[in-house]
């Protein structure tokens, strides 16, 4: 009896996997994923299921996705996010289907700063202090099942700044703007 349960779960499991599967935009080396942010206060209420793209409006207050105005909060648009084949981030914004690059847009005080927003932008950038290069996905490191999140160059961290919680990469948390939160920023996979 107890091997005819497991075939049927084994069954239940398998039929599952086939209705629920990931987008791959072509020229990606990743599927599509949602970053959604959530501070340490908040960590055990992210929801880590993977979001249609039709229901992207289902994340709790407590796990707010990022949006094309490098906001979590505000009526841009949430967007979705691929490693491309050169291994930069970068997205797509659902509603036009435009193609954006991410990047730290750091600041000239005589000389680059390490610190800057995160911003999204079609082609490339004037700023001749932002970076591209240096985001990665760090699998969780207790269990790589409950999910990975972005981090850059493996210092500092993100935190959202303002009233309209701007996403921001700072080395240290005490540099400028002094307004900001530390969040983190977890890939939630796009479903079809």
């Amino acid at each position: 009896m107890k091997l005819i349960d497991f075939a049927l779960g084994l069954s239940v499991v398998a039929s599952l996997a086939t209705h629920v599967s990931s987008v791959t935009p072509p020229g990606a080396s990743t599927p599509l994923f949602y970053l959604v942010a959530t501070s340490s206060s908040s960590t055990t209420n992210l929801a880590v299921r993977p979001v249609a793209a039709s229901d992207v409006n289902s994340f709790s207050d407590s796990a707010k996705p990022l949006r094309l105005d490098g906001t979590l909060t505000g009526s841009s648009p949430v967007v979705e996010f691929y490693l491309n084949s050169q291994g930069q981030l970068a997205l797509i914004d659902p509603t036009t289907s435009t193609n954006y690059n991410a990047l730290i847009d750091s600041a000239f005080n005589g000389d680059c700063s390490a610190d800057g927003a995160i911003v999204f932008l079609q082609g490339s950038s004037s700023n001749k202090c932002a970076k591209r290069q240096g985001f990665q996905i760090q699998s969780d490191t207790e269990n790589s099942q409950l999910g990975a999140q972005l981090v850059f160059n493996f210092v500092g961290g993100f935190y959202a700044c303002g009233s309209n919680q701007a996403i921001w990469y700072k080395v240290n948390a005490a540099d400028a703007p002094s307004d900001c939160s530390p969040v983190s920023l977890y890939t939630v996979p796009v479903v079809a």
